[in-house]
C-alpha cells in the first residue's frame, strides 16, 4: 500500500466513525426523544399532600402471629389534615379492625402489603370522606 491510499483509508475510517457517532447522537436527540409533557404527567399523577401520622399499632393477627407497625397517611390538603386530626380515634379504630382481621400471609410479601395498603385507603376513606390519598407503613415488624 502506498502512502496516498493509507491516508485515504485513515480519513475514510475517521469520517465513518464521526458520522456514526453523530448519527447516533442525533437519532437519540430527535428521533427517540421523550416528550417532556409525558414526564410531567407521570410525576403529577401521584397526588401529593400533607402527611398525618396515625400512630403505632400492635395487633394479634389471625393464626397466633402479631404485627407491630407505624402508619402515616397522606391527605389531600391542609384542611383535610385538620379535620382528620379531630377524627383520630375513628381512624385508629378502623386501622385496628382491618389489621386484626389479617393473617401473617397478608403482611409478609410486598404484593400482600400493597393489597393491605389499598384496603386501608378504602376503609379509612369511609371515615375520612375520601380525603386520604395514600397509606405509608413507616415501620413493620411481624412474627
Amino acid at each position: 500500500m502506498n502512502r496516498k491510499s493509507l491516508v485515504i483509508t485513515i480519513v475514510a475510517v475517521l469520517l465513518s466513525l464521526g458520522l456514526g457517532v453523530g448519527g447516533t447522537l442525533g437519532a437519540q436527540k430527535y428521533i427517540f426523544k421523550t416528550d417532556d409533557s409525558e414526564k410531567s404527567h407521570v410525576k403529577s399523577s401521584k397526588k401529593s399532600g400533607p402527611l398525618l401520622p396515625i400512630g403505632e399499632f400492635t395487633v394479634n393477627l389471625q393464626g397466633g402471629s402479631f404485627l407491630k407497625t407505624t402508619i402515616t397517611v397522606q391527605v389531600i390538603d391542609e384542611k383535610a389534615e385538620v379535620s382528620l386530626k379531630e377524627e383520630d380515634a375513628f381512624l385508629k379504630d378502623r386501622v385496628n379492625t382491618v389489621l386484626s382481621n389479617k393473617s401473617l400471609n397478608d403482611v409478609q410479601t410486598p404484593a400482600a402489603r400493597e393489597r393491605l395498603r389499598e384496603e386501608l385507603v378504602n376503609q379509612l376513606n369511609e371515615v375520612a370522606d375520601d380525603n386520604i390519598t395514600d397509606v405509608l407503613f413507616i415501620s413493620m415488624v411481624y412474627q
